[in-house]
């Protein structure tokens, strides 16, 4: 009963309550959505970004601009975007140093001639209101800093709700003891004058988790740094391709984010992960020594991971009473993501490899 114990207590303080985006909005602040230039970095993404830019384009307010940073992408992602009739910025090739992401959005905020910048990923699309929320949410922290968003994860695919625990962690990290300690990537918010004064993404040229980095550095130096659920407001769905797709797209940055968390957090995420596998190793013993004990520690155990991860994603009850495969899928995951970063030291994703030289920050080759 002990470590059951354990494990719902380590639940509430990895995970207290999070603040989300208002529900209700009033129509007279649409003029800051005016002020914005939406930047949305794009590598391969013709199955994905052509419901952002719909999305973008039915707002109650559409922004100032949207422009589209053309990566190298070899499929259709160019022709998707310019139907939209949006401007779209060609990136020459990263140079050495930089990576993928980083250096797109780094060219398309060079490009943005709106005050507020937005960075979207392009697997996320807004509902009719969202960009309204986040222009009203952003102008709470009287439009300086840095806010971000961590998207509602939409899922359809029995394989995609295996991202539980890595949502999790990464929500965990965010919040550590109800104190905003880092940031999501999906969605990022920055004033043009915040942006500057920080570096802009030129000073996370060689970060993988660029987003996590980003927001430590602005808290570091000051600035108002905050971070909130979407839900309502912005939607994504990762890696709906297959579990192949997931399996390499955590695999190719968790290692690398978990060492640039608060160390603090990783320890207590340690120790709820290590309590959580010592429960389900003993399972067997345990249930056979007091059913009643075990089965009412798992069950509460569940409920609460579902409370917690419906303010993520479409997750559901089944999803986390199922929630030991789900740790299985993330210890093996993670295993790898370590092999890569810290023994090989090279991950590929999306045709590019990212090469981790021994004591050095992340580059591209």
């Amino acid at each position: 009963m002990t470590l059951w114990i354990t494990a719902i207590i380590l639940t509430l303080v990895l995970f207290p309550k999070i603040h989300r985006l208002k529900k209700d909005i009033h129509v007279q602040k649409a003029f800051l959505v005016k002020k914005c230039s939406v930047i949305i970095p794009a590598r391969n993404e013709e199955q994905t970004i052509g419901r952002l830019l719909e999305s973008l384009s039915t707002q109650l307010t559409t922004p100032f601009e949207v422009i589209v940073v053309n990566d190298g992408s070899t499929d259709r992602t160019k022709d998707v975007a310019s139907s939209y009739g949006v401007h779209i910025v060609d990136a020459p090739p990263p140079p050495e140093g930089w990576a993928g992401k980083t250096w797109a959005c780094w060219n398309g905020a060079k490009a943005a001639r709106g005050d507020i910048l937005i960075f979207l990923d392009s697997d996320t699309w807004l509902e009719s209101s969202g960009l309204l929320k986040l222009c009203v949410a952003y102008e709470e922290q009287h439009s300086d800093g840095i806010l971000t968003i961590q998207p509602y994860h939409v899922m359809k695919h029995g394989h995609e709700p295996f991202s539980l625990f890595f949502q999790l962690i990464i929500m965990a990290s965010v919040h550590f003891l109800g104190r905003t300690r880092g940031g999501y990537g999906q969605c990022m918010i920055s004033s043009k004058e915040s942006y500057e004064r920080l570096g802009g993404h030129e000073d996370m040229r060689q970060k993988v988790v660029e987003h996590f980095s980003f927001a430590k550095k602005a808290s570091e130096c000051g600035e108002r740094v905050r971070a909130l659920s979407g839900k309502g407001a912005v939607n994504m769905r990762m890696y709906g391709d297959g579990i192949k797709e997931l399996f390499a797209g955590w695999s190719k940055s968790f290692a690398s984010g978990a060492k640039s968390g608060n160390p603090l957090a990783t320890i207590f995420t340690c120790l709820w992960i290590g309590t959580l596998v010592s429960l389900l190793a003993q399972g067997f013993d345990r249930l056979l020594e007091a059913p009643y004990v075990y089965m009412t520690g798992y069950g509460i155990l569940a409920l609460q991971l579902y409370l917690i991860a419906r303010m993520i994603g479409n997750f559901s009850l089944l999803d986390t009473l199922l929630f030991p495969i789900h740790l299985l899928f993330f210890i093996l995951t993670f295993a790898h993501s370590f092999l890569q970063t810290f023994l090989k030291r090279k991950v590929q994703w999306k045709g590019r490899y990212i090469v981790l030289d021994k004591g050095k920050d992340e580059k591209i080759k």
